[in-house]
């Protein structure tokens, strides 16, 4: 039951379940009737809004409440009393009793079972009883069940264990606790995971906008700033109100771009395949890349995009205010799902977390919160836009021309996933040296700024310059594009076996007397190629000689490299999953951002297990 007030009630009271709100009011307030509705309205929605929230969030009892078992021991045997809270069952199939490696279910005396759905279940407390005439010595019990919710959320499969012994008075049982190793770089993701799993709602979501705060100091975010900042240039050029635009139409990019993030993630997880892995096929690239072209040499004034008369003005009688910015949507879900695929920690602990539990709505709630939390300096942008959006006249005509180069930089940017990194120099380099010419003073300028603009210029056809020889060298690296023409860092590249298929890993695995690194990656991940930097590192590679290394490339996202992905519960690269005596070590398992201290230390780790 939810009750609303009237404009003269003394004493206020808005409850529904366990939420209750409580009101006040000292004197009566008198509302004409017409506003007094529609405030209510308002009210009444807001009201109802939250509470939908908090009740779609509810959080199912933890996995330790919702089933309690405790072990006794007695002369006659061992019993274990199970009970289940009210809003949880068992499946029964899923119900199994192990004796050392035997599986000693079927001959226990088990309480009747009902029917929920199609499934066989176990809703009340009951009791496993394990007779003394069954453990003849010492030995290990394994407790094995799973359970869900009756709202549809399933707890991970549990496994317990105790330890068994015979003594002169009869049996002692203890439990084995789980043994974990802790290592310098944990699994995050599964950390993460876990605390999706143990916090509440609203502690979540808390923490993953903390994520995606500290994410947005990442690479992920980075490439989406030109795109932004030349959107708002263009959009906002005959505005009178730029700041408030600006500000509107970073919220609809960040707005989109956490939405794309969202969906894709819940996807990924619900199919077993990574959505922007499609997005990165060949034609989608080049695709994109033609379109910053187009965009770069409308901002050099060469022609003007806009609709067509007839739909502009039949937009503008619709609302002058939404003209242009179902544009700024689309582009901010492109973005996000082509120019900026980024897998971290959090991103894929949620992930993970969804494909495990099945919440797809507290876990693309947490995905959605995170990628806005990301998107906060691009927010930033919009509302200092009145600060650095330049005034009409000579000034827009330099700001847009320069924003214009930074599109066709984008467009490099972008081919640089199909291309080699050593030719990605060489467009770089050409084009930095028509940029610099273009930045050289002119009349207009005042002498101070002729200065800055000959000076900077200067050091943009110097940079450029450094990039062409590193291309005709040999280089691969933008930031050190001299590296292959004085002496380098870099060893040669390292000898990774490649491997296209789930079997053939697992055979290469198995046969491997080394500890196995296999490295995931793909041609349009630009986090890879850092890691190969960093893998090609002298201290680094002179570790990794002591690994069997095998490279395995999801580039083309085909049903194989889909098999692969889920066998590891991967779902983007860069991923670094290892082996040791046939065997995955889990907690060293690293995806996303991999940096070369921790990771030198977890390969040394990992040699002396």
């Amino acid at each position: 039951m939810i009750s609303f007030f009237r404009p003269c009630d003394k004493l206020v009271i808005l409850y529904s379940k366990n939420i209750k709100f409580l009101f006040y009011l000292d004197k009566c307030i008198k509302i004409p009737p017409i506003i007094f509705n529609k405030r209510l309205n308002l009210i009444r929605n807001i009201f109802l809004f939250i509470l939908t929230i908090c009740f779609l969030n509810a959080e199912p009892v933890n996995v330790n409440e919702a089933f309690k078992v405790s072990e006794k021991a007695n002369p006659s045997g061992i019993s274990f009393d199970i009970v289940i809270d009210k809003s949880v069952y068992l499946y029964e199939d899923e119900l199994k009793v192990f004796l050392g490696s035997e599986n000693i279910t079927k001959i226990l005396n088990l309480p009747e079972s009902k029917k929920h759905k199609e499934y066989l279940i176990y809703d009340k407390n009951f009791t496993l009883f394990i007779p003394s005439n069954l453990i003849l010595n010492n030995s290990t019990i394994t407790l094995k069940f799973l359970g869900c919710a009756y709202d549809g959320y399933c707890y991970n499969p549990q496994n317990l264990k105790f330890n068994l012994s015979k003594t002169e008075n009869g049996f002692k049982i203890s439990k084995i606790k789980d043994k974990k190793v802790s290592n310098g770089n944990e699994n995050y993701e599964n950390k993460i995971s876990s605390d999706i799993k143990n916090n509440n709602f609203f502690i979540t979501i808390i923490t993953f906008f903390g994520y995606g705060l500290l994410l947005a100091l990442t690479p992920c975010v980075f490439p989406m700033i030109p795109i932004l900042s030349s959107i708002i240039v263009s959009k906002c050029k005959n505005s009178k109100n730029n700041n408030k635009k600006a500000f509107l139409i970073s919220f609809i990019y960040v707005f989109a771009m956490s939405l794309a993030y969202s969906i894709a993630g819940i996807l990924a997880t619900y199919f077993g395949s990574s959505v922007q892995g499609f997005l990165q096929i060949p034609w989608v690239i080049i695709l994109f890349s033609l379109i910053f072209i187009v965009l770069a040499f409308s901002m050099f004034g060469f022609y003007e995009l806009q609709l067509p008369a007839s739909l502009q003005s039949k937009i503008s009688k619709k609302s002058e205010s939404k003209n242009g910015l179902i544009g700024v949507f689309i582009m901010g879900f492109l973005s996000a799902l082509i120019v900026g695929p980024c897998v971290a920690a959090p991103l894929a602990g949620a992930l993970v977390y969804i494909a495990q539990s099945g919440n797809l709505l507290l876990g693309g709630s947490a995905l959605f919160i995170m990628s806005f939390g990301m998107g906060m300096p691009l927010l930033l942008i919009g509302l200092g836009a009145n600060k650095f959006l330049p005034k009409p006249g000579y000034w827009m005509n330099e700001i847009s021309k320069i924003f214009g180069f930074i599109m066709l930089f984008m467009a490099v940017w972008m081919l640089s996933r199909l291309i080699s990194s050593n030719l990605s120099l060489l467009l770089y380099g050409v084009l930095g040296m028509f940029f610099g010419v273009s930045l050289f003073p002119v009349r207009k300028d005042s002498a101070t700024f002729k200065k800055f603009k000959f000076g900077f210029s200067l050091v943009v056809i110097i940079y450029s310059v450094i990039l062409i020889i590193g291309f005709a060298s040999g280089s691969n690296s933008l930031t050190n594009p001299l590296n292959n023409t004085f002496k380098s860092q870099l060893k040669e590249n390292l000898n990774f076996k490649k491997v296209s298929n789930l079997n053939e890993l697992k055979e290469v695995v198995r046969g491997s007397k080394k500890p196995v690194l296999i490295d995931f990656w793909a041609t349009w991940c630009v986090n890879c190629k850092e890691l190969d930097n960093t893998l090609n590192l002298a201290e680094i590679s002179e570790i990794l000689s002591n690994f069997e290394l095998i490279k395995v490339d999801i580039t083309k996202n085909s049903k194989d490299d889909l098999e692969l992905m889920k066998e590891f519960q991967i779902y983007g690269p860069p991923a670094l999953i290892f082996f040791k005596n046939g065997k995955e070590l889990q907690e060293y398992k690293v995806i996303g951002d991999i940096r070369k201290i921790e990771l030198a230390k977890n390969l040394n780790k990992i040699l002396n297990l």
